[in-house]
C-alpha cells in the first residue's frame, strides 16, 4: 500500500509541474504578439512626447542692455566685433554627460579650437571630477582656462 501511495504523489507532482509549466506556455504564446510590438511602442511613446530638441546646447544670450531677447554683439569665431560688448553663451551642461559632449559645446561656439584642446586642459587642471552641471553663462571673449574655472564651480556663481 506504501508503494502505491509513493507512486501517486510523484505521478501527482509530475502532473502538477507539466500543468505549470503548460499554462506559461499558453500566456507566452498568446502575449507573444504585444511582446513583439513593445519596441515599436516605445519608439511611438518617445516620438509622441517629442523633446525640445535645443536642450544642453550652447546658444547666445543677450547682456541685458537689450530688450527682448536680442543679442548684443557678433561673435565670429568665438570673439566679440570690435567697439561692441562681449557676446555672451548660456551653455547647458547636462549631469553625468561626457567631457567629449561638454568639449563637442565649447568648441561648437569658438571658445576651444578643438576637444582634445579642451580635454588637455580639463586633464591639466584635474578638473574632470570637478565639472559642475547647470546652465552656464561665459563671455565670448574668455579665456580658455577662465571657462574652465567657470564650469568647476556652480553655475550661479
Amino acid at each position: 500500500m506504501g508503494k502505491v501511495k509513493d507512486i501517486l504523489y510523484d505521478i501527482s507532482d509530475i502532473l502538477t509541474a507539466f500543468c505549470i509549466v503548460m499554462i506559461a506556455g499558453i500566456v507566452i504564446w498568446v502575449s507573444i504578439g504585444n511582446i513583439m510590438q513593445y519596441p515599436s511602442f516605445v519608439a511611438a511613446e518617445e516620438k509622441q512626447s517629442e523633446k525640445n530638441t535645443n536642450f544642453g546646447l550652447a546658444v547666445p544670450v543677450g547682456d541685458g542692455t537689450t530688450s527682448g531677447s536680442a543679442v548684443t554683439g557678433s561673435a565670429v569665431g568665438g570673439k566679440p566685433a570690435k567697439g561692441s560688448n562681449p557676446e555672451l553663451f548660456s551653455i547647458y551642461i547636462n549631469y553625468g554627460e561626457s567631457v567629449s559632449a561638454i568639449a563637442q559645446k565649447f568648441v561648437d561656439v569658438g571658445l576651444f579650437k578643438s576637444v582634445d584642446e579642451f580635454k588637455t586642459l580639463v586633464n591639466q587642471k584635474n578638473a574632470a571630477s570637478k565639472l559642475k552641471s547647470g546652465n552656464f553663462i561665459i563671455p565670448a571673449n574668455a579665456t580658455p582656462d577662465e571657462v574652465i574655472n567657470k564650469i568647476t564651480t556652480s553655475p550661479s556663481a
